[in-house]
């Protein structure tokens, strides 16, 4: 199979891999409890996690978060604990998810690390807006450490715990709002979305502001782990030659490393020229424990474009399609997929 024709069969193939990974399309250019008695309740362990609210006008509501979850909806003031109980030396960050109407409630004492004992000193303090205005918010994921937002490129505001958070100036209805980082968690980083809109007759609570480790994109030659016949007495595996431009740019070449053995080892040799795929341009990062996801637009040199998302994990590099809207939304459900994929050798590593 010649490079020109390979490159056909990779147009070709593309949409009916939509929803495979980009790697298979490669391919294809080489294959041309209770008690006892049933009665009592069981032993409370754990150290509660509480404080007080106090300003929440009546007939309102608000919902609290701890560590980004354990909601817990108010609507009196006084005393609260969150139901999920944690260990001492655990950290605890609380909270709002979701602000009052006409009200926006502020927490103090609301993070830090679970002592021996009760943790009741967490204040939740609720002030009424100006008539027809309306807060800007979201929620922050995958935090570790302090992030700095902004609104309009002012309103400037601190967040060092995952879950809710809410600018400090209401805005009116009608008004727009633009959500930016300012400045980025030591060793992360923190990517907004649904950060532009419009207020209407409501508070804004969709931002998404979604923290990672910074991991370097890949570069270099990257070689799928799928082995397959070339042709009688020749293997092959799918190669990406990536060139790192930028922080969150890359341009790529594709094309065959072949080998003399069934099982693929060893360097393996380019087989001719690599042909040109374009390059990705990402715009959004995330993390879990063990995978980092990019989100980016594939720019082709045919001039289509589509969006694409790139993982690493461990030592390997998967890639494959994505949509508009993203059918991955989270890092979790990028390593999800993965995890379904490596097995079958779709994922690519370096020698």
């Amino acid at each position: 199979m010649t490079t020109a024709s390979a490159q056909r069969t990779w147009q070709h193939a593309r949409p009916a891999v939509r929803w495979a990974p980009l790697g298979l399309a490669a391919v294809l250019l080489v294959g041309c409890g209770g008690g006892d008695d049933g009665n009592s309740l069981p032993p409370t362990f754990g150290v509660g996690i509480g404080g007080t609210l106090s300003g929440l006008t009546e007939g309102r509501t608000l919902t609290l978060q701890n560590n980004g979850g354990d909601d817990m909806p108010l609507s009196r003031n006084g005393e609260f604990v969150f139901i999920t109980r944690l260990n001492a030396g655990d950290a605890y960050g609380v909270t709002v998810k979701t602000q009052p109407v006409g009200q926006l409630c502020v927490v103090t004492n609301g993070s830090g690390t679970v002592p021996s004992n009760y943790v009741g000193s967490v204040a939740v303090r609720c002030e009424n807006l100006a008539a027809a205005t309306f807060t800007v918010g979201g929620s922050v994921s995958g935090l570790a450490g302090a992030v700095v937002l902004q609104n309009n490129g002012g309103d400037d505001l601190s967040v060092a715990s995952n879950g809710g958070f809410t600018f400090g100036s209401a805005l009116a209805g009608g008004a727009a709002y633009a959500v930016t980082v300012r400045s980025q968690p030591a060793g992360q980083s923190c990517t907004v979305r649904n950060g532009t809109g419009t207020v209407a007759s409501a508070n804004v609570g969709s931002v998404e502001v979604s923290c990672g480790t910074v991991v370097a994109l890949p570069e270099g030659d990257w070689k799928q782990e799928l082995c397959v016949t070339v042709r009688p007495g020749q293997w092959g595996r799918s190669l990406w030659r990536i060139t790192r431009q930028g922080d969150n740019r890359v341009t790529a070449q594709i094309g065959v490393a072949t080998y003399g053995d069934a099982n693929c080892t060893g360097a393996g040799s380019v087989a001719g020229p690599l042909s040109d795929v374009g390059n990705v341009v990402f715009d959004r990062t995330a993390s879990t424990a063990t995978l980092t996801a990019f989100w980016g637009l594939w720019n082709q040199p045919s001039g289509l474009n589509s969006r694409a998302v790139w993982a690493r994990k461990d030592a390997r590099l998967c890639i494959f399609s994505d949509q508009t809207p993203t059918v991955f939304p989270t890092a979790a459900s990028v390593e999800s997929y993965v995890n379904t994929i490596a097995p079958n050798k779709f994922c690519y590593t370096q020698n």
